[in-house]
Formats: C-alpha cells, sequence, structure tokens
C-alpha cells in the first residue's frame, strides 16, 4: 500500500510539473508576451522538479550537441553534478537506516556538505578510522522507487515507439528495457563497487595509464558507496571553461586507448564517460569514477566490432562493407541466397537485387568514411570529425536499407559518444581516426589473440543448468531458428512474385 501511494504521489509530481510548463507555453502562445518557448535555464529547471530518471535524459543530452542546441547542452552540463543537494534533515536518516549510526560515528571525520550532487546521488569526502581518505557517494531517498515509477512510462514510450515505427534500426523496446536493467544495477552501489574493483584490476593487469578509484567494500552499502578519494578536478570544469587539460593529446589518447582496450579486449567496460565521470588528476593523468554503469560484451560481439572499427580507421572501405555485414542482421541478404537455392532460374534478377543492395550501402559507407578522415585531416566541422556522428549516420544508412543493429554496438555507440564530443570541444585539432588505428599497431598481438579467442557456448549450455532444463532450453532456441527461418522464406516468396 506503501509503495502505490508513493506511486501515484510520484505520477501526480510528474503531471503538475508538465500541466504548469504546458499552461505557461499555451498562455504565451495565445497572448503574445516572451518567446513562446522554454528556455533552457526553464527545460534544466523542469528536469530538475522531476529529478531521477528526467535527470538523466538531461544528462545524456548535455553531450549531444549534434542533437540539441548548444545553449541546452550546457545548461544541462549542470545536471552532471550541480543538481540540488539531498536535504541535510536526511542525511542523517540515511546514515541510520544504512548503518545503524551516524556519519560521525563511522568516519573519522565527515564533510557533510557535498562536492557534487547528480541525479541519483550526491558525494561527501570522508576520512576511514584507519587513517585513508575517501570518497563517499550517498544514494537519494527514495531514487530507486521514483525510478521502479518512472520505469513504467519508459517503458509504455518503447511499446509506442515501437508500435508506431518511427525508430527501425533499432528495437525500442529492447533499448528501454536494457537502460532499465542497468539503470537498476547504478542503483545498487554494492554492483558499482564489484565494477570499481574488476575495472581497476584490468588496469593495473595491463598497465594501463589510467587511475580507477579504489572501492571499501566493508563499508559499502547498497545506497552508500565508499572509495578512495582522487585529488583532481572534473573533465566537466574544463569543458565550460572552454579550456583544454594539460597534454590534451595525451589525456585524450589514454582516455580512448583505455574505453577500446577494455571494451574490445577485456570484455568489461566503463559504460559511462560523461565529462563528469572524468578527472583530470593533479598528475596530469586520467581518472574514471562512477562506474555504476559497466558492460559485459561477449567475444563474438567484440571481434565483429573490432574488425570493423580496424577497417574504418584504416579506411579500407571494402574491409569496412565485409566487417560490416558481419557485424549487423541483413535480412535481405539472407532471403536473396535463400532464394537463390530455391529459385535458380530467377538467378540473375535475384544476383542484380543483391548489386543494387551492395552498391547502396557501400556508397553510403563510402561517403561517410571520406568525409570523416578528410574532416580529420584537414580540421573540418565537428559533425564530421566525430566518429560517434559518423555511427549515428551508420545507424541512418542502416535503417534505409532495412538493417537491424546489434545491441552490442548500440552501447558502443552510447559509450564514446559523449567520450568523442567533448575531446573535439576541448581539442579540435585531436585526429581520432588516426589515434585509433594507433592503437590497433600498438596492440596488434592483442588483436590477433582476440580472434583465436574461443566464442562462447550457447545460453543454454551455461554451467549450473540441468541437462534437462539444457534439452529443453536447446529445442526452444531451435524452434526460434525454425520461426526465423520460416519468415525469410515467406518474405522470399513475395520478393518473387514480382519477378514472375
Amino acid at each position: 500500500m506503501v509503495r502505490f501511494f508513493r506511486t501515484l504521489k510520484r505520477y501526480v509530481i510528474v503531471f503538475e510539473v508538465v500541466i504548469d510548463y504546458g499552461f505557461e507555453f499555451l498562455k504565451e502562445k495565445l497572448f503574445g508576451g516572451t518567446p513562446a518557448f522554454i528556455s533552457p535555464q526553464e527545460l534544466r529547471q523542469v528536469l530538475e522538479e522531476l529529478g531521477g530518471s528526467f535527470l538523466k535524459f538531461g544528462q545524456l543530452a548535455s553531450v549531444r550537441p549534434d542533437f540539441f542546441p548548444e545553449a541546452y547542452c550546457k545548461e544541462f552540463l549542470g545536471l552532471l553534478d550541480e543538481v540540488p543537494p539531498i536535504d541535510p534533515a536526511l542525511l542523517d536518516g540515511i546514515f541510520l537506516k544504512e548503518y545503524g549510526k551516524r556519519p560521525e560515528e563511522i568516519f573519522k571525520k565527515f564533510e557533510r556538505t557535498p562536492l557534487a550532487s547528480a541525479s541519483f546521488g550526491q558525494v561527501h569526502e570522508a576520512w576511514l578510522p584507519e587513517g585513508e581518505h575517501v570518497a563517499l557517494k550517498i544514494q537519494r531517498p527514495f531514487a530507486a522507487e521514483d525510478f521502479s515509477s518512472d520505469a513504467r512510462f519508459f517503458s509504455f514510450l518503447g511499446w509506442a515507439m515501437r508500435r508506431s515505427g518511427i525508430v527501425k534500426t533499432v528495437d525500442p523496446v529492447q533499448v528501454v528495457r536494457e537502460f532499465i536493467h542497468w539503470t537498476e544495477r547504478e542503483l545498487d552501489y554494492i554492483h558499482e563497487a564489484e565494477h570499481l574493483e574488476r575495472l581497476r584490476e584490468q588496469v593495473l593487469k595491463n598497465k594501463l595509464p589510467i587511475t580507477i578509484p579504489k572501492p571499501f567494500p566493508e563499508y559499502t552499502t547498497k545506497r552508500v558507496l565508499v572509495m578512495e578519494f582522487l585529488e583532481g578536478r572534473t573533465l566537466k570544469s574544463f569543458y565550460l571553461e572552454h579550456v583544454p587539460p594539460p597534454n590534451p593529446d595525451k589525456f585524450f589518447r589514454d582516455a580512448i586507448f583505455f574505453e577500446l582496450y577494455s571494451y574490445l579486449f577485456d570484455g568489461f567496460f566503463h559504460a559511462d564517460p560523461h565529462p563528469a565521470n572524468i578527472l583530470v588528476l593533479s598528475s596530469g593523468g586520467v581518472g574514471f569514477i562512477d562506474a555504476g554503469i559497466a558492460l559485459e560484451i561477449k567475444v563474438s560481439d567484440r571481434k565483429k566490432m573490432a574488425r570493423f572499427v580496424e577497417a574504418t580507421s584504416r579506411n579500407d572501405l571494402d574491409a569496412a562493407v565485409k566487417t560490416f555485414l558481419e557485424l549487423v542482421r541483413t535480412p535481405l541478404l539472407e532471403i536473396l541466397n535463400e532464394a537463390k537455392l530455391n529459385y535458380p532460374q530467377h538467378w540473375m534478377r535475384i544476383q542484380f537485387t543483391k548489386n543494387v543492395f551492395l552498391r547502396k550501402l557501400k556508397g553510403g559507407l563510402e561517403d561517410l568514411l571520406t568525409r570523416w578522415h578528410k574532416a580529420s585531416r584537414e580540421d573540418g566541422p565537428m559533425h564530421d570529425k566525430s566518429p560517434m556522428h559518423k555511427f549515428m549516420e551508420l545507424f541512418n544508412l542502416a535503417e534505409r536499407s532495412g538493417i537491424k543493429m546489434p545491441a552490442a554496438s548500440v552501447f558502443f555507440v552510447r559509450t564514446f559518444l559523449s567520450l568523442d564530443v567533448t575531446i573535439l570541444e576541448l581539442s579540435p585539432n585531436f585526429n581520432i581516426p588516426e589515434a585509433v588505428n594507433e592503437f590497433f599497431k600498438i596492440y596488434e598481438e592483442r588483436f590477433k589473440v582476440l580472434e583465436n579467442q574461443e566464442e562462447e557456448a550457447p545460453f543454454y549450455m551455461a554451467p549450473g543448468i540441468h541437462a534437462e532444463w539444457q534439452e529443453i532450453l536447446r529445442d526452444f532456441d531451435e524452434e526460434v531458428k525454425a520461426l526465423d527461418r520460416e519468415l525469410i522464406r515467406e518474405r522470399m516468396q513475395g520478393i518473387m512474385e514480382t519477378f514472375e
């Protein structure tokens, strides 16, 4: 019952905020006055009032100058770590619920003024009884409950987008489902402590010039994360000042190498590198914090992505087309290949259709790669120099070609988008394709190891699954594949009817 009333209250708050600002918008539209469009400051205020997931939207928008006007992006940057702090009167209650003690009873020293405050939590400085200098990430009261309510809204939005057919390159329901899944994990700080420890181990093992704060699991709870305090400034502060960090080429090269290495070779990577989550350390090095969103990528997906990224960085068009077709699912090619087997009398027409499709795909990729490499060499416009902007164009090309982009590529784009936009804003002459190409040259042997790595067994062969269940799940998987093949045959017959 308490949860029901909490959810109802959340919907009332959302409704009130939307109605209030909607009424103001309508009044200005009907009776004149100030321009009838919400200003960056007003829109930021709306998102702050709604909180939680809506703040997350603002955070994502802050690093998308290719989609949103610059004034809005700059205003939204404040949502990364300048959200109104938790009511000080509630702070002791959080600690009493998690530890049964006030913060001063747990820590040698606790600074009650937060260093930063973001969508789901805020950061405080403290010292452990043993003397270690630590940062505390404290979750806002009812953050998880509010997100649970918002998740229903986002689920409905994903369903509506799928039904309307507005988005075709990815399944919006699947994207929303993944967003909900990973945000729920982000709200569990025990998971984040595990992410930090795993990323830290990868950095130390591979001798990467990156610093990940050490977590203290013995002090960490689901709502309070205790980790090593890193001295430095967030990259966001440099972004707002339009000033690059010290030695920017090395700094950004190290950041790119870390994310590429983690994604492609380790298969576990920091998936939220926005400017407030990257530190410019006092030593000038790179620090990654806030690992609430860290993802695991299958070996098969990593191999395909590595081949494609390596081919595009070398500007090898033929290899880029080949590896792109390996990366994505292309139903049309499957249909045409099936048709060639079943209708050999129409092989010329089928081959012609296939050639038209491949020529269209190759032409789109050639244009995309040519503009990217040319802009990077000759200091062209930012949207042409940004590889992730090129990926967004690739998504559009895929939509026009009837291609479905896999979830792993969506994660790749989401992760590197905020990183490369920040890089190009602070260091416009930084050549990203050249840096990526250098990465593959340096780690050529590691790339070969990935190519020879054994791919994961089917999901139903995972350790711990009973043999009887393995057989049931194997049969189910075969049925799904059979339905896919049947659908391809139906579409193939439709194409063949146009040839008859």
